[in-house]
């Protein structure tokens, strides 16, 4: 058996991810609730293709750089759209760019680590660990510091941070986990089953759902197969935006 090329684990996640959005945007008309449930595994996807990005790419710095300047684009046009075409119960929230981003970074600390230790650089060590509790301590500051309210909240949604972004620390830790545990696929499986059980025991709703994503995980073959590596950067804004305008013209305020 051939297994899942990464163009074609992308191409099964943007499936998923197409019919949870789907429910999310058109649920007051009636959308299935599966459709939700069916979306469940596609962050853990994403997270997976985001580890093995990092790997690959030629360029860490440029690939953190577009993860960024799409959680800043997604964010501006987000915070646009939502003032000028309001659509009651749902909310425009969604920037997954900012926890691949959050992802990316915490790779290189964990890199950044790992080859300390193996050199036994003490300095380094020490620096990676400090550098890898910055963004933990910056979000403590904003919260506490006595700034006017207008400005925390700016400082939060304009820098990805580990509190705001989509799925948390928890998101960005499975991604980290995939990285460390790269080649090593039923580790990288245990994960999601540990995760998922968490989530069973502990979250409310079907969250849980995500242990399905094992199945493309266990399947990929560790080829990049075809397509555009700039695929999920211009599929992933467009069909948010486009359900939701969808939506606000469905909800009668036109």
């Amino acid at each position: 058996m051939n297994g899942l090329s990464g163009n074609q684990l992308k191409l099964t996640g943007a499936v998923l991810m197409v019919m949870d959005h789907l429910h999310q945007m058109f649920y007051p008309q009636g959308m299935p609730v599966w459709f939700h449930w069916a979306g469940r595994p596609v962050a853990v996807i994403f997270l997976f293709l985001c580890a093995e990005g990092f790997h690959h790419t030629h360029s860490r710095k440029r690939y953190a750089l577009r993860l960024l300047a799409g959680y800043w684009a997604m964010g501006l046009i987000s915070r646009i759209l939502s003032a000028l075409m309001p659509v009651e119960g749902v909310a425009l929230i969604n920037n997954i760019f900012g926890t691949l981003f959050m992802s990316v970074i915490f790779m290189f600390f964990a890199d950044w680590f790992r080859e300390s230790v193996k050199a036994r650089n003490i300095p380094g060590v020490i620096l990676s660990l400090v550098c890898a509790a910055l963004p933990f301590g910056a979000v403590i500051f904003v919260m506490l510091a006595p700034l006017p309210q207008w400005l925390k909240i700016a400082l939060i949604e304009f820098v990805p941070n580990l509190v705001a972004v989509e799925g948390g620390p928890v998101a960005v830790l499975i991604a980290v986990l995939f990285y460390l545990f790269r080649g090593k696929r039923m580790a990288q499986i245990a994960v999601i089953a540990a995760v998922s059980f968490l989530a069973f025991l502990y979250i409310e709703g079907m969250e849980w759902l995500m242990i399905f994503a094992v199945v493309p995980v266990y399947l990929y073959n560790s080829k990049r197969g075809g397509g555009s590596r700039y695929f999920f950067y211009v599929f992933y804004p467009a069909h948010i935006y486009l359900f939701y305008i969808t939506a606000w013209f469905l909800s009668g305020n036109v």
